[in-house]
């Protein structure tokens, strides 16, 4: 179905300045904030929409869909107010080495994706091809979502791997490349596909498969996000009655749990009546559980003629701690991706042991951010950049600006934003080989 659109909105703005020092900063914000609100065009402030103000050390970026948030985000920086609209940070080169993360079910939101379609032509023609790829397609499920859930997991992880992999093409778009892939529970297809080891045509195929498997053993399945580290939420799993497990290794002291509806909903309400906060996951399954073992033949049979590359970036499972690269991708790993549980915050670990500081969440709503900057404290990471480029009811192309002002702020010279304009930056076409992702 093709997307239409007879008045699309105004393209936002990514407004980037930098100076000698903080103070020098907050007056050039100033200064600017007050010429935008006495009417002057942004692109009097700064020559041009995408354009790095100068290279020095001190960097702010401001990113808004018209000026009235331009106006916003330079006022509350200068007055030292918090705002989603400003990012700022010393260009010290934190964002040189970047980890692209890939989270799972739970980041979706109707109205996911509508921006993608109408702003970013690369990611719209990956969003065109998994329309064909897809059982139920991707485009009209996407422009037709209402308010609420967007369904059960064979309707809904599809196209959160669409969000996912359609927004790494768009940052491919700009020369950007990851140091390094990993992916959470669903989030590791999208990883795979990123770094090399399965085709878009591949990939799908895993997400359909896994998907409605997983529709078709989950019913009465529940998950949860619980604040206690693994081997105490083992323990009170096996107090309940019932049947609930740990299914993710999120952060040092966050764990989520799995089971039977019943088990799993005993289990939150006695941890929460001891005052640990816990969070209901918003799917009617139990993915990383016994609930899935029936499906797994059928999994591995579905997906025996895959055949995955060598990943081209360094990708950090969360399946095996220390997988076997033959069949790493193959239809057994996908049937261990989901059965056992996620090694997140091992896998974070590891990053961060190799110098890592700069973790990017590629998705629709971020459900990782807290898990990454509470695993990276535990590993005494300095000043990590966490950041992630969707947000839930923020347009993808403003969420996507403020990602490019962020990893720009901590140092990252994206050559795409010397281009000037927004037409020769979303023009630009990313890798489609695997040759050309190394």
């Amino acid at each position: 179905m093709p997307h239409t659109n007879a008045v699309p909105p105004p393209p936002p703005w990514l407004l980037m300045f930098s100076a000698a020092d903080r103070a020098a900063l907050t007056d050039t914000a100033r200064t600017a904030s007050e010429l935008l609100a006495d009417g002057a065009r942004p692109e009097a402030v700064l020559p041009a929409r995408l354009l790095s103000a100068g290279h020095e050390s001190e960097r702010l970026a401001v990113a808004a869909a018209d000026t009235a948030g331009l106006v916003e985000g330079l006022s509350f920086f200068a007055d030292g107010l918090p705002s989603p609209r400003w990012v700022s940070g010393r260009a010290d080169g934190a964002a040189a080495r970047t980890a692209w993360c890939f989270g799972g079910h739970g980041s979706q939101w109707p109205g996911m994706g509508r921006a993608l379609l109408d702003w970013a032509p690369e990611a719209a023609k990956v969003l065109r091809e998994l329309d064909v790829l897809l059982p139920n397609g991707v485009i009209e499920p996407l422009l037709s979502a209402a308010d609420g859930e967007l369904g059960p997991p064979d309707t809904t992880q599809p196209l959160i791997f669409a969000v996912q992999v359609a927004t790494a093409h768009w940052l491919w778009s700009l020369g950007l490349r990851p140091e390094a892939v990993v992916g959470h529970s669903l989030g590791e297809v999208a990883a795979a596909h990123v770094a090399g080891a399965l085709t878009l045509e591949d990939a799908a195929r895993v997400v359909a498969v896994r998907s409605r498997l997983l529709a078709k053993a989950g019913g009465g399945g529940a998950m949860a996000t619980v604040n206690l580290d693994r081997h105490t939420a083992a323990r009170r799993c096996e107090r309940i009655p019932g049947t609930v497990v740990v299914a993710a290794h999120s952060a040092p002291q966050q764990t989520v749990v799995t089971g039977e509806g019943e088990a799993t909903r005993a289990l939150v309400s006695a941890l929460e009546a001891e005052g640990v906060r816990c969070r209901l996951i918003r799917i009617n399954a139990a993915s990383h559980s016994p609930f899935v073992d029936s499906v797994l033949p059928q999994l591995r049979a579905e997906l025996a003629d895959l055949a995955p590359a060598a990943p081209s970036i360094p990708w950090i499972s969360t399946v095996d701690a220390a997988p076997d690269p033959v069949g790493l991708a193959g239809a057994d790993y996908w049937a261990r991706n989901l059965r056992r549980p996620v090694r997140f915050t091992q896998a974070v670990s590891a990053l961060a042991r190799r110098g890592i500081r700069s973790y990017v969440e590629i998705g629709p709503h971020p459900v990782l951010i807290p898990p990454l900057r509470e695993t990276l404290r535990a590993e005494g990471v300095d000043d990590p950049l966490v950041v992630a480029c969707g947000q839930r009811q923020t347009p993808e192309s403003v969420s996507l600006l403020r990602l490019l002002g962020a990893l720009h702020c901590r140092g990252l010279e994206i050559p795409a934003l010397d281009d000037h304009t927004r037409a020769e930056i979303t023009d630009q076409k990313p890798p489609t080989h695997r040759a050309d992702r190394g």
